[in-house]
């Protein structure tokens, strides 16, 4: 099995074009995306989900495509679709079938004697997606038999949005192949573009868990830390004072608690507690953490209600402003925030409430409360951007006299705010 001369990447999203430019800047690389607008925005330089400069798009030599027909001589195809799941909280696999069908079809158009593709898949899923789901559909679709007229790969996406520290370059990549020399190929060709070094599994199934036990790690870990500053609240004890001091052992880990909304660590335990669910187990401990850390929205409400009650105040007098709606700093990704959630939520059970994003559209229903005169009486930081993390003395001007800051990201202390008339809480 020869090194690939090409690499088509499907899904030109958050992971997509990243990877697809990587790949670029070392091999003839064609990027597709069937929504038309967004090649034509990159076509143009324009990365609307703000992750990709303009002069970096500019100057790759990606060719952008909304042709499928691409995809019928690529010798090296990654496929970056997303991966959500439904409303009962099952693995939504729509996506993946579409992608799958649709390469499958297009291998029927492949030229006599060009050699087997590679199929690697990024998209996040549970162990044996890659083969016994994604697989079939494609041979169906080609006519192909896998494992002879196209080989399947999969390399989980390590994308972490907005942090320009740890980047595709920067973090190993997990790689794996179905057989010995298709995983051989898939190392090769990623350590074009993983700096880091490439980690090769055993298995295409072993990669596929690898992912998703990272973000299961981190649930579980930031419910334990929500769970904790909730009772710790109650105990009348500053959570953050207790992880500072127990932070001093040596094996202690540290986690932030707050809101966890996105599209990998509120999703990707679904994926793996499904896995279990077919083998006969129930992954009590998986979907305990999963309940806790859906559960802080409504906890959070709670809690602001007690805070206006303290205030001598009842909810349905207090006016409230929530800083942040996207579903983690820094970044323009609106889909699956707890912050909107949390907007939406309180809406009803105080006189007002206000939501303010920079990374949103100006309206009147996104009006920037910094630029007027207007004041609450409870200011919630529901996600830490730098315009508001950084200038503290600004967000404190937001609240009215004897009102209430509330901090759910961990990025203020109270002794920042010991000369104001403002009564503080953070989680």
């Amino acid at each position: 099995m020869k090194f690939p001369s090409d690499v088509t990447v499907v899904g030109l999203g958050y992971v997509g074009l990243p990877l697809a430019l990587a790949f670029a800047a070392e091999l003839p690389t064609t990027g597709f995306d069937n929504d038309k607008s967004r090649i034509e925005q990159l076509r143009a330089g324009d990365d609307q989900n703000r992750e990709v400069e303009t002069s970096l798009i500019n100057a790759s030599d990606l060719s952008l495509t909304t042709d499928e027909s691409c995809i019928a001589e690529a010798e090296f195809i990654v496929v970056t679709v997303p991966t959500p799941v439904t409303e009962d909280n099952r693995p939504d696999l729509s996506l993946l079938e579409s992608a799958s069908s649709m390469i499958g079809r297009c291998l029927r158009d492949r030229s006599q004697g060009a050699p087997p593709p590679i199929i690697v898949f990024e998209s996040t899923t549970y162990p044996g997606c890659t083969e016994d789901f994604c697989g079939p559909i494609i041979e169906q679709a080609s006519g192909l038999k896998s494992g002879e007229g196209f080989f399947l790969g999969y390399s989980p996406e390590r994308t972490n949005f907005g942090d320009v520290e740890h980047t595709l370059e920067t973090v190993v990549k997990v790689v794996s192949g179905q057989t010995d020399e298709t995983a051989r190929v898939v190392s090769d060709v990623y350590s074009r573009i993983a700096k880091a070094g490439v980690h090769m599994t055993p298995n295409i199934k072993t990669a596929e868990a690898s992912k998703v036990i990272e973000n299961v790690q981190r649930d579980l870990n930031i419910a334990l830390f929500n769970e904790s500053a909730m009772i710790f609240d109650r105990l009348g004890v500053k959570s953050s004072d207790v992880f500072d001091a127990a932070g001093t052992k040596w094996n202690f880990h540290r986690y932030q608690p707050g809101l966890v909304g996105g599209h990998c660590i509120p999703v990707d335990p679904y994926y793996l507690t499904y896995a279990a669910k077919q083998v006969g187990y129930d992954a009590n401990v998986i979907l305990a953490g999963r309940s806790v850390n859906e559960g802080m929205v409504a906890k959070i409400v709670e809690k602001i209600q007690q805070l206006s009650t303290e205030m001598g105040k009842s909810p349905s007098g207090v006016d409230v402003l929530v800083l942040g709606q996207t579903f983690k700093g820094d970044v323009a990704d609106f889909r699956n925030s707890k912050a909107i959630r949390l907007s939406d939520a309180m809406t009803g059970s105080f006189k007002s409430v206000r939501s303010f994003d920079p990374y949103g559209e100006q309206s009147n229903a996104n009006r920037n409360p910094f630029e007027d005169d207007a004041r609450f009486d409870a200011v919630v930081l529901a996600v830490p951007h730098s315009q508001f993390v950084e200038s503290i003395g600004a967000v404190r001007k937001l609240v009215a006299p004897g009102g209430v800051l509330v901090d759910l990201t961990g990025s203020f202390r109270s002794s920042e705010l010991v000369d104001f008339d403002v009564r503080f809480w953070k989680l």
